[in-house]
């Protein structure tokens, strides 16, 4: 596993550089300060098009059609077909239209862009979600929360007709339920403390508990007052922008998720400066494009990030699930760089679990794929990985 760390390491610290990894984003460095607006780092996207709208990343040889929900790039092109009407949303939430027909810098349609920094992959202690026999814990996983009375969810184990969950805090047991589901909506009695680290431990009537997955790190923290109003005002941004569904849901997905505490709250949280940023709303996050799943609002987009989200959260295979779910639904030539970027997100997660023959064979795929883009940077890059994984 040192071997797959260092690699790792290399691999999101050449993909920050060549701008390949989009999931799991952080806010950068200058935050919110406590009782202050939160000065949230936003990507653009695409929002609305009445027909076939044309991308060019900086390293791709070629304009590729895209669809409504791509993420835009301050360096990126974009052309909208012959009478083609084109809304993006930029960073700073304004709505501009593309000019009709013609190629246009995004810096040019959006001027103010701010730098988005990359995470690292899953935190220590986290990574798990392979074995259909142990219930473990699906949320909130190594998370923040914005609410006092979270959802419960977690892996529904064969022949279990039973779990008992235990909610434990640093001080001991704090309440205690058994269940037939697999999710349960805490009622809210106790009161869970804001900041407090909890954990949730599930045993099924089979013998199994969450505890066999081996993971250590799976505490989560509900926000204070303060930090909930600073987040809530940016919700109301996105809510009330005109944006359409699916962009709307990203938008807010991509928010909780690259959510980190202001450095000068971060004791109150009984966190440290080497911890806190791993603690994202990953679990609000998921709640979010998962409603847009069960409404029947599937696209390629939506099941890539999903499989982000989880990933961030250690679940392998719920990360897997989805970005499989998503190379599935990549029929036309709209949705190849999503499949790209689920099939390269999947080389990530093999390689994690140590399953290199998967691990070269998606990345192999994701080479190929920007081979296809013209994006000889990528392509080599991932050359290089697969070649370091067959040593």
């Amino acid at each position: 596993m040192i071997g797959f760390n260092l690699t790792c390491k290399m691999l999101v610290l050449e993909a920050v550089v060549l701008g390949m990894v989009k999931p799991a984003l952080a806010l950068s460095a200058t935050s919110i300060a406590q009782g202050q607006p939160q000065a949230v780092v936003y990507s653009g996207r695409i929002d609305s098009t009445t027909g076939r709208i044309f991308l060019k990343r900086p390293d791709w040889s070629n304009f590729r059609p895209v669809p409504v929900g791509t993420e835009l790039n301050q360096g990126d092109q974009i052309k909208p077909d012959k009478g083609v009407r084109v809304r993006v949303v930029c960073p700073n939430l304004s709505k501009p239209f593309v000019p009709i027909g013609v190629p246009s810098g995004l810096k040019t349609i959006c001027p103010i862009w701010q730098a988005i920094i990359s995470k690292a992959p899953p935190p220590a202690g986290t990574l798990g979600g392979n074995n259909p026999l142990i219930p473990y814990l699906i949320t909130p996983r190594h998370t923040l929360l914005l609410s006092s009375t979270p959802t419960f969810g977690w892996n529904a184990v064969p022949k279990a007709t039973q779990y008992t969950l235990t909610l434990l805090s640093p001080t001991g047991v704090v309440w205690q339920k058994q269940v037939k589901n697999n999710s349960l909506v805490y009622p809210g009695l106790p009161p869970l403390q804001p900041g407090t680290n909890y954990s949730i431990v599930i045993k099924a009537n089979t013998g199994k508990t969450s505890q066999d997955e081996g993971t250590s790190n799976l505490d989560f923290r509900v926000l204070r007052k303060s930090e909930v109003a600073a987040i809530q005002s940016e919700v109301t941004k996105i809510t009330k922008s005109g944006l359409n569904e699916q962009v709307k849901a990203l938008m807010l997905a991509n928010l909780y998720s690259r959510y980190t505490l202001p450095q000068d709250v971060i004791q109150a949280y009984g966190l440290t400066a080497d911890t806190f940023k791993s603690y994202n709303l990953s679990a609000d996050a998921i709640a979010i494009l998962e409603t847009l799943v069960k409404q029947g609002k599937q696209s390629t987009i939506i099941y890539r990030s999903l499989g982000d989200i989880y990933w961030q959260t250690g679940l392998a295979q719920k990360a897997v699930d989805n970005y499989l779910a998503a190379i599935k639904l990549a029929k036309s030539d709209e949705d190849l760089e999503e499949k790209i970027l689920a099939q390269f997100a999947l080389g990530e997660v093999y390689a994690a679990t140590d399953d290199n023959k998967q691990a070269i064979s998606w990345y192999s795929q994701a080479k190929d794929g920007y081979t296809l883009l013209g994006d000889s940077r990528r392509a080599n890059f991932l050359k290089q990985q697969i070649e370091s994984l067959q040593q």
